[in-house]
């Protein structure tokens, strides 16, 4: 074979999807120079005809070196269990054995020949003969994570993961007619008189009381990923150290026991005064101000004991939850201990992949060895995670008591920073050379690059359990996940370091055993699974997504047919969650006067005459949106000057029209209901915008944002969303 037709099956063998179809609806091809970089991405040697040949029978015959996957996944909505075994041909005689090993304790196992089991295929392996057979058993198994053995002349013991075929879903969702409704909201933006600058935990609580009490059955938030603290400024949610744990810039340092007697740990009035009155966020000031109260917090807990019952039971509690948290939190303790011993001159970050060789990877006596000289500090990025996931899960008890029978629904990033603690944590499992992005849209017409790291899909096939982590970590007391890209469970658009966004193609995951998995932890902890499904998508994806019982995306902006005009609510889809926009789109007052078409027109995003365009077509998509209103029983009152629509107007009507459709579940934000004028990320800028950092405008606790909360109420309940929630417990 040549050079080019081996590339073009290797290409095959590990996903690289040779075309898609765009939002134009345009078949693209992908070319060959952008398969090139993505296979030496992923650790392929494409320089000749000899390392292609080899690369790709070694990929041909990896499944057959093994007598079975070292992940098995299945659902348990089978009567039996189907298991594919490679066995050698020799040796007819040769009788085997299998063994499982539930979680529970309880065991099964049987025998079997090989002769006696469905012949699939066969295949030569270094001379010796291999059969590719199907071992049926009758009966399967409860849902959970096994091991299983199977024994000839040797042995092997692999994964078994039973799953059930759909995620959880709430009961009141079951019935056909049941309505609900929420908040979607971004944590950081919350002005509270009494936090330090930026929102906490403190007042996603108060929050959740008060949307709650009004009848709300979840808020959504960004997510909560621990980020960079000695970088404050990267300040974006989606491109995290680490999905595992929290950022502890949330943390409410005021809440925590001890603070009224630490005098050490109080910054001034003012101070905190500044930092609350800010139009953006001060992500330095702020992390510098909590950093000073926490170290000064720590030193009280880490003290010798005094028989103070209180700090006392505080330190119990932080045992339970770092012997829970186990070696993960050990290990994120270390990288967040070397990311400050390692910090160049100045303080200036230095990443992981710069330190001395010796600190570059998590396992070694190196490592180990600076733990233990740095124990006191190891243990205070530990007491720091205690200290967040305390109050998350504070949050979400009073989401519970203010009757929400969802509750907090968090957002899991589709990627990591190349930079950061999973990275670092788990080098095998991303694949470094990688980035997330997206194709052009109407949006962004040269696409996008992210600069987050995705899994390495042969890698993910090999060893499920980092995304199983992932998953658990970020389901943790929450009552709903939503996955951001959730197509990336099947596919994602990769850009090869140093390429250009529109140089990428797709990627293949393997989206059966992550769907599976995803609906096992989903179930064990009661928590409803939305997916991003917006963008470009993969055939029949929604369907798949449908039968998993995961809650579709509904945005309005979006939500158009093919001759323009806005979708009717009735025909929304009833899986779904509907919503005005998403974090990365403008708010309802920036969408009605094209705002963020200018500002991409200012930042180099969009030319003159693409701006043009997009304002002519905005104008278009505000007046098919103002005749679906009316068509929908909203009309907007005319206006008084006989020119515009008042923004408050086409705000109330837009919201009865979302609160009125067939989608399970609405979505308003705050953004929206207070009338704000700017959007808070805009995508493909880093520097240009102050993406993740604008504040709402209004404080919490002001009587003005509990109206607007109340108006929403009023406007769920005269559309029918506003029937009373099956009492808790």
């Amino acid at each position: 074979m040549t050079w080019e037709a081996l590339l073009f099956r290797l290409a095959e063998l590990v996903g690289i999807e040779s075309s898609y179809t765009d939002v134009y609806g345009r078949r693209i091809d992908t070319p060959l120079d952008a398969k090139v970089p993505v296979l030496a991405a992923l650790g392929f040697d494409v320089s000749s005809v000899l390392s292609l040949t080899n690369a790709v029978v070694a990929a041909e015959d990896e499944p057959w070196r093994r007598w079975i996957a070292p992940w098995v996944v299945r659902t348990t909505d089978a009567a039996g269990l189907d298991l594919d075994l490679f066995l050698p041909a020799d040796n007819a005689e040769q009788q085997w054995s299998w063994e499982i090993a539930f979680e529970d304790g309880t065991t099964d196992h049987g025998t079997f020949r090989r002769d006696n089991l469905l012949m699939l295929g066969a295949r030569d392996i270094d001379g010796r003969r291999i059969e590719h057979r199907r071992l049926s058993l009758q009966r399967s198994g409860p849902i959970g994570y096994h091991r299983m053995r199977v024994c000839g002349p040797s042995e092997v013991e692999v994964s078994l993961v039973l799953a059930p075929h759909c995620c959880h879903v709430p009961p009141e969702f079951k019935g056909p007619d049941w309505r609900a409704w929420g908040l979607s909201t971004h944590l950081y933006t919350l002005r509270s008189q009494r936090n330090w600058g930026v929102g906490d935990f403190a007042g996603l609580g108060l929050l959740c009381q008060i949307a709650g009490e009004a009848g709300a059955s979840v808020v959504a938030t960004n997510p909560f990923h621990a980020l960079f603290p000695r970088r404050p400024s990267d300040a974006s949610p989606y491109s995290p150290s680490s999905r595992l744990f929290l950022n502890s810039i949330y943390i409410d340092v005021a809440a925590v026991p001890g603070f009224s007697d630490c005098a050490a740990g109080q910054p001034p009035e003012a101070t905190l005064s500044v930092l609350r009155e800010t139009e953006l966020v001060d992500y330095r000031n702020v992390m510098a101000t909590k950093l000073r109260a926490l170290e000064a917090l720590f030193e009280g807990f880490y003290a010798p004991p005094d028989g103070g019952s209180n700090r006392d039971k505080e330190v119990r509690a932080f045992r339970r939850f770092s012997a829970e948290a186990g070696p993960a939190l050990q290990r994120f303790a270390a990288f967040s201990l070397l990311d400050e011993l390692q910090s160049g001159e100045g303080g200036e970050f230095v990443p992981w992949t710069r330190w001395p060789s010796a600190y570059r990877t998590p396992d070694g006596p190196a490592v180990d060895r600076l733990a233990r000289e740095h124990s006191k500090r190891l243990t205070f990025h530990q007491y720091v995670q205690f200290l967040a996931d305390r109050q998350f899960g504070q949050a979400a008890e009073d989401a519970r008591h203010a009757g929400m029978n969802i509750g907090i629904m968090r957002d899991l990033a589709l990627g990591v920073s190349p930079d950061g603690a999973d990275a670092w944590m788990h080098q095998q499992a991303f694949a470094n050379g990688l980035r997330c992005g997206a194709p052009p849209d109407h949006f962004h017409p040269h696409g996008q690059e992210w600069g987050v790291v995705p899994f390495n899909p042969l890698a993910l096939r090999r060893n499920h359990s980092p995304f199983i982590a992932t998953v658990r970590a970020n389901m943790r007391h929450a009552g709903g996940l939503r996955i951001d890209h959730v197509a990336g469970l099947q596919r994602q658009f990769v850009v090869p370091l140093g390429e250009r966004p529109d140089h990428g193609c797709y990627l293949n995951f393997p989206r059966e055993e992550l769907f599976a998995i995803l609906a096992l932890e989903s179930q064990r902890s009661s928590c409803l699974v939305l997916g991003e499904d917006l963008g470009t998508l993969p055939d029949a994806f929604r369907e798949h997504m449908r039968v998993r019982a995961m809650l579709s995306s509904a945005v309005l902006y979006f939500e158009q047919l093919g001759d323009g005009r806005f979708r009717s609510p009735r025909d929304y889809p009833a899986q779904s969650v509907a919503t005005v926009g998403t974090h990365d789109l403008p708010t309802l007052v920036g969408y009605l006067e094209g705002r963020d078409v200018a500002v991409r027109q200012r930042l180099g995003i969009f030319s003159t005459a693409e701006a043009d365009q997009a304002q002519e077509r905005r104008r278009d998509d505000c007046r098919r949106l103002s005749e679906a209103l009316a068509s929908a029983g909203f009309p907007l009152p005319a206006p008084a000057d006989g020119t515009q629509h008042a923004p408050s107007d086409l705000v109330a009507a837009v919201h009865r029209f979302l609160a009125s459709s067939a989608a399970r579940l609405f979505l308003a934000q705050p953004d929206d209901l207070l009338g704000e004028i700017d959007q808070i990320n805009v995508p493909g800028t880093v520097d240009t915008y102050p993406n993740w950092r604008r504040k709402l405008s209004i404080a919490l606790e002001a009587p003005a944002f509990a109206e607007v909360i109340a108006l929403l109420a009023r406007i769920c309940r005269e559309q029918a969303r506003g029937q009373r929630r099956a009492p808790q417990g």
